[in-house]
């Protein structure tokens, strides 16, 4: 059992117990106490020893106070109100000890746990990291830094429904397919936190005039403007139109930054 090192003492209580008592025996009497607690409040029944406890004090100044303040049993002499008090500290020490253990054994846990899963998303990025170099290989256009398609594909990974790497592929060189000039093509890395790959491009051949113009359609992204999604190719008269016939929501519209 670990040592209680404080003793508490009620100094009223204290003073009306031993108002009765010489200075010299208060002073006994005190160092009796403080004896008795580091000892589990007990003091021994040698009578010699006692004495020595109080500083050699006559033998009936000891009996007085035994008879007077304690009570013996197998093991000595205590105090009831010391041995309770006693009691007291050493259960509520007890149970601080109890849970420091277990929060020491948590924070050991939580310790080994947040290791473990750095680990393993250490591992997790090195391989997504692999991936993307593939992914950006193959890429017919790369618009954008790389480390930045990287971030916004590392990012992807929180998605539940996160397309195949292969369909992303497909569908961002069918988008540079389908813009006229590659200044129109968008950043991968924007591409991907508009979830490009939802675009809906024409497939059919787009038709071209007596000069070789190729024949926009304007409502090409349709689906797109009513999720609240605007591209580079997109005209903000083409979206209005659009709005005013009920197609497009005011929240769509508003998240694609226009005032209704």
């Amino acid at each position: 059992m670990a040592k209680i090192w404080k003793m508490g003492i009620s100094p009223d209580q204290f003073i009306a117990d031993t108002q009765d008592l010489t200075n010299e025996e208060l002073g006994v009497y005190f160092r009796l106490i403080c004896y008795a607690w580091k000892k589990e409040a007990y003091l021994p029944k040698d009578q010699e020893r006692l004495q020595r406890i109080g500083q050699n004090c006559h033998p009936k100044t000891i009996q007085y106070l035994l008879k007077q303040f304690f009570i013996e049993d197998d093991n000595g002499f205590y105090c009831k109100a010391q041995k309770e008090e006693f009691e007291w500290v050493v259960e509520k020490s007890e149970k601080a000890k109890v849970s420091a253990d277990k929060r020491w054994e948590k924070t050991q846990s939580d310790r080994n746990t947040n290791y473990s899963n750095n680990y393993s998303h250490n591992k997790i990025i090195k391989l997504k990291e692999k991936q993307f170099d593939e992914l950006w290989s193959k890429l017919k256009v790369k618009r954008g830094t790389k480390s930045e398609g990287l971030k916004a594909y590392i990012k992807l990974f929180k998605m539940k429904d996160m397309p195949e790497t292969e369909f992303i592929i497909e569908k961002f060189n069918a988008k540079c397919d389908s813009v006229l000039e590659t200044k129109f093509i968008p950043h991968f890395s924007r591409w991907l936190n508009s979830e490009g790959w939802t675009e809906e491009l024409s497939s059919e051949k787009k038709e071209q005039d007596n000069f070789g113009i190729k024949i926009r359609d304007k409502f090409a992204n349709l689906g797109l403007w009513k999720k609240g999604i605007k591209t580079l190719n997109d005209f903000d008269d083409d979206i209005l139109k659009k709005y005013k016939e009920g197609e497009i929501s005011k929240e769509a519209m508003e998240r694609m930054s226009f005032r209704v």
